[in-house]
């Protein structure tokens, strides 16, 4: 199929700015929302240095939150002044990806997303991933990486789908250097020791990085089977967790608390207070899932996709999926004449197609039906303004396809445009930190929960709370929800 150029549905109007909190640490310093020819003098860390850059690109930009950046920074500044290198200096950049990992690559450049800092449930065990990430760089496993030539395998490391969004076409091509691809067993097991070791003569609890991929585990669980069994990859993927290493890793930290005064410091206090209000899932400007409904508040549009479909929202499309192989695809393309001839003339150029007629009306539409290879597609061309137009692909195997299309037409047909006002009435979801009062049950927290599916297994995972689990009072918990009462 011909088709024309795809314009991206996600940070269409978004200026990238190329040092705004990018953090970098050391011993001596904590430079935050400097620019970059201030904020370093090591070209190793230079905020201008192409892989850092396509990286920034890759994971959605850097997430701009002051409190959140300033927060990362300070606990990885102590992290850094307790590892094996504690004179050089680490850029630290929070990624605003909704996805649930961290990795590091050579020069010091280390990277965690808004998603882990969601998971996370206190200081410690951002710490401890933190550790993890910076004892890669001070044993030089990049460098060591690069010399053997991993090359393509960082696809596999930095794909994730974790925290209910982007998929693999958020990835952009990194280069072939292998910065990013998975460290051997002898690499995970050496930053192990160096990041537990970091992690308890900064005077964080030794055990929060088992503690965290306990939850991780439970996590990547839940969306597994959500997804219809798939595999979601994430940090766990570029660190395996391994029962053997998970016991090695709390041997070290039993022997280094043994015969001693130790007590465990979370952090949680602080923890909670810096990611009250922030992100959760996607941003505005990539739209927002909220069950069958796709809306997109910067484009002002919305759609539903039928029973049964599972949408997933990617830089370059949204897509739906159905478990009996069953799937929508949704874009935006370039295109001048009317929506009949892009369909035939253009996109659909070449093809066999049927059963050609006008949908939707009042966005002036076309839909025609395309039929190969045991798989039959409603093709469907809606005008989005001069000069654009939207596009679905809804294919279901032949056998199928007569129970699906009324579905597959009824989408096309519920597309519409949305007002400024109802755009405006369309709000991010986001972390917000409640105290518990006495006699508060789980259930009165998960009622609070939006815009997530199996809201009481998501807020006990979020939580670290058990099956059944009892909420303690005085203490505080994250929900997520859409409320602006922050």
């Amino acid at each position: 199929m011909v088709v024309s150029k795809i314009m991206p549905i996600r940070r269409i109007f978004v200026t990238y700015l190329p040092w705004f909190f990018c953090l970098i640490i050391s011993i001596a310093s904590l430079l935050a929302c400097t620019p970059a020819h201030q904020a370093s003098a090591q070209k190793q860390n230079s905020v201008n240095n192409p892989e850092h850059k396509k990286i920034i690109q890759a994971f959605g930009g850097v997430y701009e939150d002051f409190e959140v950046g300033s927060y990362v920074a300070g606990l990885s500044l102590k992290i850094a002044k307790s590892s094996d290198d504690p004179v050089s200096k680490y850029r630290v950049t929070v990624l605003d990806s909704p996805q649930v990992n961290a990795f590091a690559m050579p020069g010091g450049y280390t990277y965690v997303t808004r998603g882990l800092l969601a998971l996370a449930n206190n200081e410690a065990e951002v710490a401890a991933v933190m550790g993890h990430e910076i004892a890669h760089v001070t044993a030089a496993h990049g460098t060591e990486r690069q010399r053997t030539s991993i090359g393509a395998a960082i696809l596999a490391s930095v794909l994730g789908n974790v925290m209910n969004s982007r998929v693999a076409n958020q990835i952009i091509d990194i280069g072939a250097t292998g910065l990013m691809a998975g460290y051997s067993r002898k690499q995970e097991y050496e930053a192990d020791d160096l990041g537990v070791r970091s992690l308890y003569r900064a005077g964080y609890d030794p055990y929060a990085g088992g503690d965290f991929l306990a939850a991780m585990g439970r996590l990547s669980e839940r969306e597994a089977r959500l997804s219809g069994g798939s595999p979601i990859p994430g940090w766990l993927s570029t660190h395996p967790d391994t029962g053997d290493r998970v016991s090695r890793a709390h041997k070290i930290a039993d022997g280094l608390v043994s015969n001693t005064s130790w007590q465990r410091n979370h952090g949680r206090a602080a923890h909670l207070a810096a990611i009250d209000g922030m992100l959760y899932g996607d941003a505005p400007d990539e739209g927002f899932i909220r069950g069958q409904d796709f809306m997109h508040p910067i484009l002002r549009f919305r759609f539903s996709v039928p029973e049964d479909f599972k949408l997933i929202n990617s830089s370059q499309a949204v897509f739906a999926k159905a478990p009996d192989g069953a799937v929508i695809k949704f874009d935006m393309a370039d295109a001048d004449g009317s929506t009949r001839s892009y369909l035939t003339d253009i996109w659909a150029e070449g093809l066999r197609l049927r059963g050609i007629k006008e949908i939707n009306s009042t966005l002036d539409g076309v839909t025609a039906i395309h039929e190969q290879s045991g798989k039959i597609s409603r093709l469907v061309v809606l005008r989005a303004g001069e000069g654009r137009v939207y596009r679905f692909v809804m294919q279901s195997p032949a056998s199928d396809f007569g129970a699906l299309d009324e579905g597959f037409k009824a989408t096309a047909r519920g597309f519409k445009r949305l007002s400024v006002v109802e755009a405006g009435k369309l709000k991010p979801l986001k972390i917000k930190i409640l105290t518990v009062r006495e006699n508060d049950t789980v259930q009165d927290f998960v009622e609070q929960m939006k815009g997530v599916e199996a809201p009481e297994e998501m807020f006990r995972i979020l939580n670290g709370l058990g099956l059944t689990e009892a909420l303690v009072s005085g203490t505080k918990v994250k929900i997520i929800t859409d409320s602006q009462m922050f």
